[in-house]
């Protein structure tokens, strides 16, 4: 995966809401919209279970961990070409 270098986020919104996920069914998942200083919006969704009874500084630190995960990915995708 791409190495992602520091960059500033700001996050948009934050939602939970019972998880869609195939095998997570009674469970609840977080959504995060994110912002990156173009204004360019995305998403990522967590698990509540991650999040729940932490302090706000480590959500922060997971938030910000899954956001490096997405971006590191994306930035790995981008200009390849597949056939399908």
């Amino acid at each position: 995966m791409a190495e992602v270098p520091t960059l500033r986020f700001r996050i948009v919104d934050v939602v939970k809401l019972p998880s869609a996920e195939e095998g997570r069914i009674g469970k609840y998942d977080v959504v995060v919209t994110y912002q990156d200083a173009n204004g360019r919006t995305r998403v990522v969704t967590i698990p509540w279970e991650r999040l729940e009874g932490k302090t706000e500084d480590e959500q922060l630190a997971i938030i910000s961990e899954y956001i490096r995960k997405e971006e590191g990915f994306r930035k790995a995708m981008i200009g390849r070409e597949i056939t399908v």
